[in-house]
């Protein structure tokens, strides 16, 4: 038996959708989607399906934007995250007249409040941006790389429309680092790759078909390789 490929049409994004999330350690329900969370879900799909970006961009580009009720005994999913590298992928792809341009970059080291600001200022792209950091909302040892990173990812949105649809670049804050990831290196010492390898001899599938459908390869993540396994055993059943 060789693996059987879905149709494009038929593929599945889930971006790693769960019924429950680790907040500070414990599982909580997901109760809500928030209309944000459904209109960048929506958009995204739109993209990676896309002739301009569905060779450009990946779900793994992506994850979800977790919040919680007051009382944090229940999560909701209000938005989608998206990295730096992603953001630098679309920038690959826009129109000339939309790209970043480094030359519309200024410094200053003196913002309100002691915070280091970037500014970006194109009056050809009708845009104003600015990338800050500050000691209460950088936790990280490169603060100038950040403050960049903020004002470049929020130009690239921006001049991509991507941003209008609840979509936020990983740079924006600390916290938006891949929750998933951590969740799984905290609770999940599982080693997927050797997991779907194992799978693959036991229901006699082509390990190399299977690299190929979910573009796995030496640098995908524990989690892409998780999240193939799951969806393989989804079209097995």
């Amino acid at each position: 038996m060789t693996m059987i490929t879905k149709n494009k049409e038929e593929k599945k994004y889930d971006f790693g959708e769960k019924k429950e999330e680790i907040i500070n350690g414990k599982k909580v329900p997901v109760e809500f989607y928030t209309p944000k969370y459904k209109e960048a879900r929506k958009k995204v799909i739109e993209l990676l399906e896309s002739d301009k970006y569905k060779n450009v961009l990946e779900e793994s580009d992506f994850w979800i934007l977790v919040n919680t009720y007051a009382d944090k005994t229940k999560a909701m999913y209000s938005g989608l995250i998206i990295s730096h590298d992603g953001c630098l992928k679309i920038n690959d792809v826009l129109e000339e007249k939309l790209k970043f341009r480094p030359d519309c970059m200024s410094l200053d080291k003196d913002g309100y409040n002691d915070s280091l600001v970037f500014t970006y200022n194109c009056p050809e792209q009708g845009i104003y941006e600015v990338g800050e950091v500050s000691k209460t909302n950088c936790k990280n040892d490169y603060p100038y790389a950040m403050a960049l990173k903020r004002c470049m990812d929020r130009v690239i949105l921006k001049n991509s429309k991507i941003a209008y649809s609840g979509v936020y670049s990983d740079s924006e804050a600390d916290e938006f680092s891949k929750r998933v990831d951590e969740t799984t290196v905290q609770l999940d010492n599982t080693n997927y790759k050797k997991e779907i390898e194992k799978y693959s001899v036991e229901h006699n599938l082509d390990l190399r078909e299977i690299a190929r459908e979910f573009k796995l390869n030496s640098k995908s993540t524990n989690e892409e390789f998780k999240r193939a396994l799951e969806k393989i055993k989804e079209e097995e059943n």
